[in-house]
């Protein structure tokens, strides 16, 4: 068997950090891939290439490896130690990470974007659903139905297991949630596993997202916000509450028939208006001062409805709500100030996988 597997990025629109507090919040997945053929091999040796900036080669044998190994590509062998632990007999395999260049010549599909790896769009979440979901598929030799529910939240939960329990990763649940189902979802994560609810709003959200450039320590910075929670300080726990609101109103938004833009745009605003001055994660964090301030001011300036920045903050990326005529000069802007643009929508499909096998 062959197989074409691809999961999209996130951005957070509404909550960070509120998945690990155990709150809600609002992922949106973004029509940006990691893209992973996969062929079945006999015997029990797993191979995975890939390209830059990943690690490029790894191999391991199912029968006794470390699932931490691997450097970058240890999500994979992750991603195999939580499916066998769930009882999954899983073949040996060849597997590969691919541009979407390749993917698009085999494929005939057009206008497929690489998610960058390391820029804050949950890449490692994404190599893990895809991952999850191509050896499941590999392991019980059919597809699954790709707009099940329920299959889908258990590849998101095998994902989850792998990165955050087995690797340690101090993530919360939204970022494999929200690229194994895509869309946008409003995700109850008072409990474990989370509880997603898809909003589905009926109009396209144009989203600018800006890449800072600049590496971030988010280890550091969930380690210092976990402290400040533990210790439920005041300035932490009132910024919380607030953005617990906003999650709340944002939700009551996207599920009306039209949204207003504007209106989101503003509660995005007042989003970062509280990660800015009540967790301090935005562009003077004093744990990863950065820019990111500057990138959403700039973007506010261009035109952009909301901007705010996206995941654990202190560096990495923002992400700015646009009117469609808008995206452009924002994304313009941001670059001129030294940030990297990427101009993106709502990725409408989670996890996609495709049957090879009959392709030359």
């Amino acid at each position: 068997m062959k197989l074409l597997a691809s999961a999209p990025g996130r951005i957070c629109l509404f909550g960070e950090h509120m998945d690990w507090c155990r709150r809600s919040v609002i992922p949106v997945a973004v029509d940006m891939r990691i893209f992973m053929l996969l062929k079945d091999a006999t015997g029990d040796i797993v191979r995975v290439d890939s390209h830059p900036p990943f690690t490029l080669h790894d191999q391991f044998d199912l029968r006794d490896f470390d699932p931490t190994g691997g450097d970058d590509l240890r999500y994979v062998r992750a991603v195999c130690r939580a499916m066998m632990n769930a009882g999954h007999r899983l073949p040996g395999c060849n597997i590969r990470l691919a541009k979407c260049g390749e993917v698009s010549r085999l494929t005939g599909e057009k206008g497929i974007v690489d998610l960058p790896a390391g820029r804050g769009l949950s890449s490692s979440a994404a190599v893990c659903v895809a991952a999850a979901g191509a050896l499941g598929t590999l392991a019980n030799g059919i597809v699954e139905e790709r707009k099940e529910f329920v299959p889908l939240t258990k590849i998101a939960d095998i994902a989850y297991t792998a990165e955050r329990k087995i690797l340690g990763v101090n993530c919360g649940q939204m970022d494999q949630y929200a690229s194994a189902l895509g869309n946008v979802l409003y995700m109850d994560c008072t409990t474990e596993p989370a509880t997603p609810t898809f909003l589905r709003p009926n109009t396209i959200l144009p989203l600018v997202i800006g890449d800072t450039k600049q590496s971030k320590d988010t280890p550091m910075i969930l380690a210092w916000l976990g402290e400040r929670f533990a210790q439920r300080e005041r300035l932490f726990m009132d910024g919380m509450t607030e953005i617990v609101s906003i999650v709340e109103e944002a939700k009551h938004e996207l599920t009306k028939e039209n949204p207003d833009l504007e209106r989101i745009g503003e509660l995005m605003n007042l989003n970062q208006h509280y990660l800015k001055d009540y967790l301090r994660v935005s562009g003077d964090c004093p744990v990863s001062p950065n820019g990111l301030d500057l990138l959403i001011e700039v973007s506010l300036s261009a035109g952009a409805l909301g901007a705010k920045l996206s995941g654990s903050g202190g560096g990495g990326a923002m992400v700015a709500l646009c009117r469609p005529q808008d995206v452009d000069s924002v994304a313009e802007a941001i670059r001129k100030k030294g940030g990297e643009a990427f101009v993106t929508v709502v990725a409408k499909e989670g996890l996609s996988l495709r049957d090879l096998t009959s392709c030359a």
